[in-house]
């Protein structure tokens, strides 16, 4: 059962629980309700390691990205290295080859930036959701000390 389901269990204890005459507030079980919070908190631990997971598939990716360029780099600077002649053909493949390597550097620009915004987008997704289940641990958490 994941975090989500454990929160919309402690609601479902809420909404059910007797109420008390003439007001807003409600008897609930209170081993039912730790009960749910102990599985919480030991549920917290698998949603870091995937926030863990996912910063270092990102790092991966970069890494791999950045192996990558320099791959190209290093063969473009090798084939500018063989090309010794100066004539029109060696002018024509060195114009040529400085086209690859911008080329390549631009893609490899390309893979870092999409790699890095691919990684936000997802951390910062994760990061919305535990602030959610914090927000409602700390409302559920008020509500069980208003109820004394």
């Amino acid at each position: 059962m994941d975090i989500l389901n454990l929160l919309e269990r402690i609601e479902d204890i809420i909404e059910e629980a007797s109420k008390f005459p003439l007001s807003n507030k409600v008897m609930i079980d209170k081993d039912e309700i730790l009960e749910v919070i102990n599985e919480i908190r030991l549920k917290l631990p698998d949603e870091i390691n995937r926030a863990s997971w996912v910063a270092k598939e990102r790092q991966r990716i970069l890494n791999e990205a950045q192996a990558e360029a320099d791959e190209l780099i290093e063969k473009v600077k090798e084939e500018q290295r063989m090309l010794v002649e100066e004539n029109e053909v060696t002018r024509q493949a060195k114009k040529f080859a400085d086209q690859i390597l911008q080329e390549a550097e631009r893609k490899a620009t390309e893979m870092k930036i999409g790699a890095f915004n691919y990684s936000d987008e997802i951390l910062s997704k994760l990061q919305e959701k535990i602030r959610e289940i914090n927000n409602i641990i700390e409302q559920n958490r008020d509500i069980l000390k208003n109820m004394d």
